[in-house]
């Protein structure tokens, strides 16, 4: 394993995500990418009081946190799931860590959620954190 791709929405939930993702690139020697994927029309960004205001800055924080590890992070506008297939493909990542944000309820509303539809169209593996305990 050498590159591994970590999804963030810049909430306390993603960070747990990013934690495990770094503590799986550090077991593994890889490098870390944190992606964050702006979205058009995401009014619950604007609002939501989870999530970090700036994410620029949340990122070099995120990166700041992990010494000694090769992190990289990026900003992408789009859809999220499918920015987040896109740049694995692009980066010939090993694995992609996500949280499980979205996920519990009705299995018909999980169906569209963003860890569901990454997995079902990601390039390489993808580990899902369980993140319920900073929701």
């Amino acid at each position: 394993m050498t590159t591994i791709l970590v999804g963030t929405d810049t909430s306390a939930a993603a960070d747990l995500a990013v934690e495990d993702a770094a503590r799986l690139a550090r077991d593994r020697g890889a490098e870390l990418l944190v992606l964050y994927v702006k979205s058009e029309g995401d009014v619950r960004a604007v609002v939501d009081p989870d999530r970090a205001a700036d994410p620029q800055t949340h990122l070099r924080r995120l990166a700041a946190r992990f010494p000694g590890l090769s992190i990289t992070t990026r900003i992408e506008d789009g859809d999220a799931a499918s920015r987040i297939v896109d740049v694995a493909e692009e980066i010939r990542a090993d694995t992609i860590v996500l949280g499980n944000r979205g996920t519990h309820g009705s299995r018909w509303r999980v169906r569209e959620t963003v860890p569901n539809l990454v997995l079902r169209h990601a390039p390489c593996s993808v580990y899902i954190v369980d993140t319920r305990r900073a929701q």
